[in-house]
């Protein structure tokens, strides 16, 4: 009886395994069609998913809650390219608010918000307002980012992170478009995930601005 017994854990151990990744895999597909989640690339064990979020209201832009750089934290120091090959450094930067924009050529709700950056960027760049477009380049492709600046017109300056040290390591970004609002002492006031609409960036940056 105990050597039958032996014999059939395997298999009850078997039906387990195979019950769990069958609902771990139902689950990932109903939160992919509520959220409307939509995977960009095959998962890895380095990169995982990368996933666009749609423009939303106010009330459901999202804050992020992964292990990502908090709120009231020092935004982490970076340094990165620009299409010149000029070396551009966040904490050179100290003393103007900074959005630090994280998104891609394929990412279509990235596409709708850089107009609104574009034009905040403008506007309030004679208050400090310092927008810093950081491109997935290791998500992405280095001609089709150039393309996609130059068909929508970009000022601003434009860095470009080829493997993912920024992105993926120091601000472990997991979804695009992702915005980092630095106030003018290098401190994380605001994280956002997804497309935000230009009354809905006033709302963090007016704020900021204040003496």
């Amino acid at each position: 009886m105990q050597s039958s017994n032996r014999r059939s854990n395997p298999n009850v151990l078997m039906t387990i395994v195979i019950a769990g990744i069958t609902l771990g895999l139902l689950a990932a597909g109903l939160l992919n069609s509520q959220n409307d989640l939509k995977p960009a690339m095959t998962p890895t064990p380095d990169q995982g998913y990368f996933f666009t979020v749609p423009v939303q209201p106010t009330e459901n832009v999202l804050s992020l809650n992964l292990q990502t750089p908090k709120v009231g934290s020092a935004a982490p120091d970076f340094e990165l390219p620009d299409r010149f090959g000029n070396a551009v450094r966040l904490s050179d930067l100290t003393g103007s608010i900074v959005i630090v924009n994280f998104w891609a050529s394929w990412c279509q709700p990235c596409r709708e918000e850089m107009p609104v950056l574009q034009a905040i960027s403008e506007k309030y760049a004679d208050q400090g307002l310092v927008v810093l477009g950081v491109n997935t380049t290791y998500t992405d492709s280095l001609d089709e980012a150039l393309a996609f600046v130059d068909e929508l017109k970009l000022t601003f300056p434009i860095l470009f992170d080829e493997t993912g040290e920024v992105g993926e390591k120091k601000y472990m970004v997991y979804g695009l478009p992702t915005s980092y609002w630095v106030d003018r002492r290098g401190i994380i006031q605001s994280v956002q995930l997804g497309a935000m609409t230009e009354d809905q960036m006033l709302e963090i940056l007016t704020p900021l601005l204040e003496p």
